[in-house]
């Protein structure tokens, strides 16, 4: 632990309390708008999604139903081919992209991009003369 600065903690515990602000927000402005119980609501999804305990991992798939029985409002994707298409067209991209180390991707309409890629560590790098 001592290569960590001491205030890591106390900035990974604000990270998460405004991730959960933040999506309670906005699940309270679009996904539940005009709803009675939309504050209500808004706060119990995203200290659902927020919890550790209940996911293990930032990264853990929530399927559709699951989705569904927490109360979130979703159209299933096979239910317009062309958006489908469209979608996966994006995952698929962002997949390939992302399978490198990328910390930031800047692009317009244009089709003009800035990407950031971080170095690898040295035990992530090809060993010499692979690949000739």
């Amino acid at each position: 632990m001592k290569q960590y600065f001491p205030g890591l903690i106390e900035q990974c515990c604000a990270a998460q309390a405004l991730s959960v602000e933040l999506v309670s927000q906005w699940l309270e402005l679009y996904m539940f708008k005009g709803r009675h119980d939309s504050a209500r609501e808004a706060e119990r999804v995203a200290k659902h999604l927020a919890d550790h305990s209940k996911f293990k991992s930032h990264t853990r798939h929530i399927d559709m139903h699951k989705a569904m029985d927490l109360g979130l409002e979703v159209t299933p994707l096979e239910d317009d081919q062309k958006l489908q298409d469209l979608v996966l067209s994006v995952f698929h991209a962002t997949t390939i992209v992302f399978n490198r180390p990328i910390v930031k991707i800047i692009e317009n309409h244009l089709g003009n991009a800035f990407i950031k890629q971080q170095p690898l560590p040295p035990s992530m790098l090809p060993p010499p003369g692979a690949g000739s």
